[in-house]
């Protein structure tokens, strides 16, 4: 697949999907809908749109009614102020919901990187509502952090320069294996980063404010790593602890050799933990730590 194979795919799957906008002007959310099944959202992470969980949607599809908002503030969804903080976008998003998904339908949820800190707050928000949580690189568990060499977009690039900047940022944050780093990958971070948000998400996900949260969470709880995501970098043992502590019962998992943006890097593996979440039973027991190794295929 090249460039131009890419942006065709990402065409076509969005005029395949339904759409749907909620909320009134000024704090409208742009939702793509796929599949039938019982509502499962899935929420991007910062600087990123729905396109961010595409890789997945074909092996989820078919269990579950696809719920695919882009934020508040982020991709086609209306801006939001610079004061907003993950609590506004959690609002808007429950909000949208109750159209989308009113009680009393029980909802899945799985949010990645700083969508998982999001998906925090929204849990609390739909409260007996929600039927499971999936945290996937998830933000708001830690500060510490690994230093990486990101590049930013120069005004006057080309857009052959932009996805060179768009390539490199992937290879040196979000994908550990460069093989991952393909045609799709690079047209979706290309695609995802044209425009710069308001919402500076990297300060909240570098919070432990999620961690609080999860207490209060009665539904069945994940939280899944890659062993080279570099916003976790080696205290991933001490994340999966602060998760098992402040949720008991927990399934945690890492991913060898697998870096943060774990749905276009372990698609298959990622659809086996979500599925132990919340169907528990679906393939057997985790193996391994506490609650869950690697998930298998």
């Amino acid at each position: 697949m090249d460039a131009a194979e890419a942006r065709r795919f990402i065409e076509a799957a969005d005029a395949r999907a339904e759409h749907a906008v909620t909320g009134s002007e000024g704090g409208r959310v742009v939702w793509r809908l796929f599949g039938a099944g019982p509502p499962l959202v899935l929420l991007h992470g910062g600087f990123g749109s729905w396109l961010h969980w595409l890789p997945m949607v074909e092996r989820l599809e078919g269990r579950f009614r696809l719920l695919l908002p882009d934020m508040p503030g982020l991709g086609d969804s209306d801006p939001v102020p610079p004061d907003a903080t993950p609590a506004l976008l959690a609002d808007r998003l429950a909000a949208g919901l109750a159209e989308l998904a009113p009680a009393p339908a029980p909802i899945h949820v799985a949010g990645f990187s700083f969508g998982g800190l999001v998906a925090v707050h929204l849990a609390r928000r739909l409260d007996a509502q929600l039927a499971g949580l999936v945290l996937v690189a998830g933000g708001g568990l830690g500060e510490e952090r690994d230093a990486v060499d990101l590049r930013s977009r120069r005004p006057g690039m080309s857009e052959g320069e932009m996805r060179s900047v768009a390539a490199h940022n992937l290879k040196v944050f979000m994908i550990a294996d460069p093989a991952r780093v393909d045609a799709l990958a690079v047209e979706i971070q290309h695609c995802n980063t044209r425009r710069r948000p308001e919402l500076n998400s990297r300060v909240f996900s570098r919070t432990r404010d999620a961690l609080g949260m999860l207490k209060a969470v009665k539904a069945p709880v994940g939280a899944v790593w890659g062993t080279r995501d570099p916003t976790v970098g080696e205290h991933l043992a001490e994340r999966r602890r602060a998760v098992e502590a402040a949720c008991p019962g927990a399934l945690t998992a890492a991913l060898p050799g697998c870096g943060h943006w774990i749905m276009q890097e372990r698609p298959v593996e990622l659809a086996a933990f979500l599925m132990r979440t919340f169907e528990p039973g679906t393939f057997g027991p985790a193996t391994g730590g506490k609650h869950g190794g690697q998930p298998g295929p």
